[in-house]
């Protein structure tokens, strides 16, 4: 007989891994507060839960990956092109939160 089943093992680590690893929410508000400017009202009311969960994550990784949806979102409202434009131009505000390698990793290659 298993003492710990998997799904009590994956709540509890659930709910201390977002306290673990919180990053500081001074330096998080100002890569919030651009995200949800580009995703403008019009994304917002296209995806809500979009806008809620950019409010409240806690650290500067789940923004990052976010951004993927907030692509998604702006496509319907502005094209892709415009939609990656606008969401690579936050890459500056993730500047010594995330590793500088996925910031390289983000840029739009030139042939």
């Amino acid at each position: 007989m298993r003492w710990f089943k998997p799904s009590l093992r994956n709540s509890i680590s659930a709910l201390l891994g977002p306290s673990a690893r919180a990053d500081d929410e001074d330096e998080l508000e100002p890569v919030r507060e651009a995200m949800l400017r580009v995703l403008g009202e019009d994304g917002a009311r296209l995806n809500p839960s979009l806008k809620r969960r950019l409010k409240f994550m806690h650290d500067a990784h789940s923004l990052w990956y976010a951004r993927g949806e907030l692509v998604a979102v702006l496509s319907r409202v502005h094209g892709e092109a415009l939609a990656v434009h606008r969401v690579q131009s936050l890459s500056p505000v993730f500047q010594g939160l995330v590793p500088k390698a996925l910031i390289d990793a983000s840029r739009i290659r030139r042939a």
